[in-house]
């Protein structure tokens, strides 16, 4: 299967978003390096369903964007309910990152190992 240019839009909108962000010196942690995460994992699984890519594999990526999700929300929570900055929270939330990236690495792992 081909991929076409306009089904990659999405996910190279998101990346400009991104380089943008950077450029500007936004701090990309927290809530918004979550959420930034979430919607990179989540634009990415309509472009790997076009390129031929297992539905598995998508699953998994899928499972990446909730983990992603999940850290997000709960630093949005504790920065609003909490108020006060490197206390327990970051690691929740740091788990819920490196539990997503762990998710896309397995999704990856069977996208590599199974093609439809």
């Amino acid at each position: 299967m081909t991929v076409s240019w306009k089904g990659s839009i999405p996910i190279l909108v998101w990346f400009l978003v991104y380089a943008v962000l950077k450029w500007a010196g936004v701090e990309t942690t927290g809530f918004l390096g979550g959420l930034i995460i979430a919607v990179g994992w989540l634009l990415l699984i309509p472009l790997l369903l076009e390129a031929g890519v297992s539905k598995t594999a998508c699953q998994w990526i899928q499972k990446a964007g909730v983990w992603a999700v999940f850290s997000a929300s709960f630093g949005l929570v504790a920065l609003t309910l909490l108020k006060n900055t490197g206390s327990w929270y970051t690691w929740v939330i740091d788990f819920g990152l490196l539990a997503s990236g762990f998710f896309a690495f397995i999704g990856a792992l069977i996208g590599f190992l199974k093609w439809e």
